[in-house]
Formats: C-alpha cells, sequence, structure tokens
C-alpha cells in the first residue's frame, strides 16, 4: 500500500481527505501571503520580510499535530505555522504594517510577531537565541505542572551556536518536554549547511543523549509521520526530542539578500519538486480534488490576503506616545514630564 492509498484510506496519521484539503489551503494561504508581503516590500509598505516559500509542509505539519495548551517558540520563517495554528490574517498584516492594532505597538521589525492569545511567544532576531527561553518555558511547565508541551523551531545555522548547544544539554539534563524541529533548508543566509557543520543535524542531540530523526520537510505526510513520532515520545515524558526537516528556501534569505550572487534555485514556485505542487499532484492522484478545484483554491486565497491588506492599509500608524506605555508598571514621573513635552512640542 502506497501513502496514497494509505492517505485516502484514512490510515496515515488518521489524516482524513478534508484534513488534507484544510492542509492545502494553508499552504496556498501562507505562499500567497508570502508573495504579497514581498510584492509591498518592494514598494516600500513593508520594512523587511524574511520569506517562507518551499518550507510550508513541516510548519503545517507542526500546526497540524500541535495542541492548544503547547507554547511555541517559533523563528522568523513561519508564516504556515502561524496560520496553521489559527492566528488570523489580519493579526499578521497589523504587525508587518506596524499600524495602531499591532499587538507590539510598533515595537518589532517586521516578522517578528508575538501572538500570546495562541500561544506563541515572540520572535528572537539572533539566531538561536530563542532556544534557552523554550527550554526554561519547559522547565515552569514541569515545576508547576501546567499542560502542554514547548515546541522550537530553527534553521540549520542555529545548530553552530552555543545556544542550540546550551538548550539540549540543560532539556537533557533536566528530562524536559521540548521538541526541536530544525527547518533544514540548506542555507544559513547565504553559507551552505556543508560548509557551516559536518555532523548530520539530527544526530546532533546524540551528544546529550537525546533521540533524533530526519523527515522530508517538503512532503505533508513525512513530516506527519516523524513529528507523530517525535511528538509522542516528549508526551509521554520521556524528554526531549530532535527533528530535522530537510527542506528548500525558495528565493532569498530575506528581502536584503540577493540569492543569485551564490547559488541557483533548485526548487522553484510551482515546479514539480515544490512541496505545494507535490500536494497537490499526491491529491489529484487520489482524486480528492480536480483542477479547476486547485485553481479556485488559489484565486480566493489571493482575493482574501488583497482585500485583507487593503483593509490594514487604512488603519493610521501608531501613536508616538505609546512609546511610554508598558515600561513600567506605574509610569514614573520622568515619563510623564517627557510625555507632556512631546506633546507640548505637537
Amino acid at each position: 500500500m502506497d501513502y496514497a492509498e494509505a492517505l485516502n484510506m484514512g490510515i496515515v496519521g488518521n489524516l482524513s481527505n478534508e484534513q488534507t484539503i484544510s492542509a492545502y489551503k494553508t499552504a496556498v494561504l501562507a505562499r500567497t501571503l508570502d508573495i504579497k508581503i514581498i510584492n509591498a516590500q518592494r514598494q516600500g509598505i513593508i520594512g523587511f520580510h524574511v520569506p517562507n516559500q518551499g518550507q510550508e509542509m513541516i510548519q503545517i505539519a507542526i500546526g497540524m499535530l500541535s495542541e492548544k495548551d503547547d507554547f511555541i517558540f517559533n523563528y522568523y520563517r513561519d508564516l504556515a505555522l502561524l496560520l496553521q495554528r489559527g492566528v488570523p490574517l489580519s493579526l499578521i498584516f497589523d504587525q508587518m504594517l506596524s499600524n495602531s492594532n499591532d499587538l507590539q505597538k510598533g515595537r518589532q521589525m517586521p516578522d517578528h510577531f508575538s501572538f500570546k492569545e495562541f500561544n506563541f511567544t515572540t520572535v528572537q532576531s539572533p539566531v538561536g537565541a530563542h532556544l534557552p527561553l523554550a527550554v526554561g518555558a519547559a522547565y515552569s511547565i514541569k515545576y508547576t505542572k501546567k499542560k502542554g508541551i514547548v515546541i522550537a523551531t530553527f534553521g540549520d545555522g542555529a545548530t553552530s551556536t552555543s545556544d542550540f548547544h546550551a538548550a539540549l544539554n540543560l532539556a537533557s539534563v533536566y528530562n524536559l518536554s521540548v521538541l526541536f524541529v530544525c527547518e533544514n533548508n540548506g542555507w544559513a543566509i547565504s553559507l551552505p549547511s556543508s560548509k557551516q557543520t559536518k555532523a548530520e543535524i539530527y544526530k546532533k542531540g546524540a551528544a546529550y543523549n537525546i533521540p533524533g530523526k530526519r523527515v522530508d520537510g517538503n512532503d505533508l505526510i513525512s513530516s506527519l509521520l516523524g513529528l507523530q513520532e517525535a511528538l509522542n515520545y516528549v508526551r509521554d515524558g520521556k524528554g526531549p526530542y530532535l527533528v530535522e526537516a530537510t527542506t528548500y528556501r525558495i528565493g532569498p534569505h530575506s528581502t536584503s539578500d540577493d540569492p543569485k550572487k551564490y547559488r541557483s534555485d533548485e526548487i522553484t514556485d510551482g515546479s514539480e519538486n515544490d512541496p505545494i505542487r507535490r500536494l497537490e499532484n499526491l491529491m489529484l492522484k487520489m482524486g480528492v480534488v480536480d483542477p479547476s478545484f486547485i485553481q479556485s483554491v488559489k484565486a480566493q486565497a489571493k482575493e482574501e490576503i488583497d482585500k485583507t491588506m487593503d483593509e490594514r492599509m487604512t488603519i493610521p500608524p501608531v501613536d508616538p506616545s505609546t512609546m511610554f506605555d508598558d515600561v513600567y508598571e506605574s509610569p514614573s514621573w520622568i515619563q510623564e514630564e517627557e510625555r507632556r513635552e512631546m506633546n507640548d512640542s505637537d
């Protein structure tokens, strides 16, 4: 029995056709959103962006298998994971545009989201810096006996940082419930994985007695199967687990990067090895969808994203006076004086 047959019968990960279609819709929405943001950045509407294209499947699989009480310490390339966990497009655009509805009041650069309601912690800029924080959160969960586990995502470059190794060591020593997921897209900005680490990433956990495995992060089924095994291990209280999801970054590291200077694209948007195209081919082979359905999903995603961005762009920018908020529990006299001076200068 091949994956297509197993999936059609609902055997693989108890995944139904409806769930597969839903995952596909989220992937298309994430890809369409990504392209929209890139175009907006090129037009000077948005200041910066870290593209997500090519890495949608592993992120969607994480979102599908995570639970409401799980804490997510994600890195800056996880748009599909945000959408799969239910974060509305409106909140994503608010942060990217830094309008007055931005939950962070315009204080973070684009793509550095923080959605407390959905258990997403604030994205960190320094590579791997969030991993020790993820371990600290897992220790807190264990100490307070709360529900949920911690899931931390990061790129391959993070596994060469001291924070990565400190995090794995502490997670192992204290037997903490952390799932580490490396989205290995093969490049740490312009440096290929082969030049920044000699060890196979999923084996790096062995130094800390942490089991690891590699999955095809461009394939939804492979991602779900591999993650399910790892999550079962972590949720059973056996300790941390390291998953290396091999994937591919279509396009640049960021909108400040020119990948043509150091590589030629092996996977392009819409090509046969594009992870979204691979899922389309699987669903077509299964007879779950037809070509017209695929086209309608893409059209609907574009319409929804265009409409949402147009709406969020009408929201005024953040009031400068909010810079005095959230600094202290009670404003100091210095802050109040500075606020008055700013208002008097208007």
